[in-house]
């Protein structure tokens, strides 16, 4: 009876120390990144003799401020800033993560070269993030009501009022559209003290915009808002979804531009150990053709490993420009604007708005 009650008593410890052995990645997220792909990565790392379970935390992200304080409060392990965070208010969001072994990623190799080249992420000869995932503040259209715009000026043609959409969360790329539809160049829309800045030239331009919206969106284009619409801004993920539910649209291409966003992965300072191992298999596993081309198909966005090609078809290479190394050129990527910079533009926002 001795022996029996021993056994069961050695049993417990062992299930114990298994238990114990599991390592949480508590991921701050903006909704939809890596939450999808939870049971699949913990499986992974399960092949790979990790025991890792991802906590993925809420609220999700909204902006730069909450990964700071967060991370600051050793409440994230990784996290999915957009990459103009990084270096927003004097770069203070790099204090609080660690600087990336590249060397630990056997994908890393893979991502676009313009990517790992990029300057937005860099400090002291350091890269702070990996890529995940992009695209632009771009133009779409209803392939079932008009015809490939070559201009963000059919946003201004008196006949399209009330017909399309735009952004008020990030009212900032609206500024950005505007400037470059005035003929602004792409490096001089991120700095009202560049020399070149004319607010009332810029104000009466943006002022149209607003008033002939039908309705403005937020995380993204409403799909069910719009069939009614001819034109609607974006940054991919509307289109992706209006399609999936058997509409039909298309993103344009601009001859003016489309200024350029990419959501990344960081890893805490405070990291270390099985934790910091785990971190490092979870962005290796986000980066792999495999989940490239899931996000391809879920949410229509420009994905980062061009070797995703060999999984698709011509046609979802063509229209995602995967591998398309001229996509994110860093002059059209987002800046990091001043806080003099940022507040003018709200103010131009609202005055638009009528607030």
């Amino acid at each position: 009876m001795m022996k029996l009650l021993k056994f069961i008593a050695l049993g417990f410890s062992a299930l114990c120390v298994n238990a114990w052995a599991a390592t949480t990645l508590n991921i701050l997220e903006w909704e939809g990144y890596i939450s999808p792909f939870k049971e699949d990565f913990e499986a992974h790392a399960k092949s790979k003799g990790m025991d890792v379970k991802l906590n993925i935390l809420t609220p999700y992200i909204t902006n730069s401020e909450q990964i700071f304080k967060d991370l600051r409060a050793n409440k994230a392990d990784v996290v999915t800033p957009t990459h103009n965070y990084y270096k927003m208010n004097q770069a203070k969001l790099m204090q609080v993560l660690q600087p990336i072994d590249t060397a630990r990623l056997g994908n890393y190799s893979k991502i676009l070269a313009s990517l790992r080249i990029a300057s937005y992420d860099s400090q002291n000869d350091k890269k702070y993030s990996v890529p995940l995932l992009g695209g632009s503040y771009g133009l779409a259209y209803n392939t079932e009501k008009v015809p490939a715009p070559d201009s963000w000026q059919v946003l201004w043609d008196p006949a399209n009022a009330g017909k399309y959409a735009v952004t008020e969360d990030q009212f900032e790329a609206n500024l950005y559209t505007t400037m470059l539809v005035l003929g602004y160049s792409p490096t001089d829309v991120y700095d009202v003290d560049s020399g070149k800045f004319n607010q009332a030239q810029v104000q009466e331009k943006l002022n149209p915009l607003v008033k002939n919206a039908h309705s403005f969106w937020g995380g993204m284009a409403d799909a069910d808002v719009m069939p009614q619409l001819s034109y609607v801004t974006t940054y991919w993920f509307g289109v992706a979804e209006a399609n999936k539910r058997g509409q039909k649209w298309a993103l344009a291409n601009p001859k003016e531009g489309q200024t350029v966003w990419l959501d990344t992965m960081a890893i805490a300072k405070q990291l270390s150990g099985e934790k910091l191992d785990a971190a490092y298999l979870l962005m290796d596993f986000m980066i792999q053709e495999s989940t490239q081309k899931r996000f391809l198909e879920m949410y229509g966005s420009i994905i980062v490993n061009g070797e995703t090609k060999a999984l698709l078809t011509p046609e979802q290479i063509e229209k995602g420009r995967v591998g398309d190394e001229s996509f994110f050129v860093e002059e059209m990527f987002w800046q990091p604007l001043s806080s003099r910079t940022r507040n003018i533009y709200k103010e131009m926002w609202d005055k638009a708005r009528g607030n």
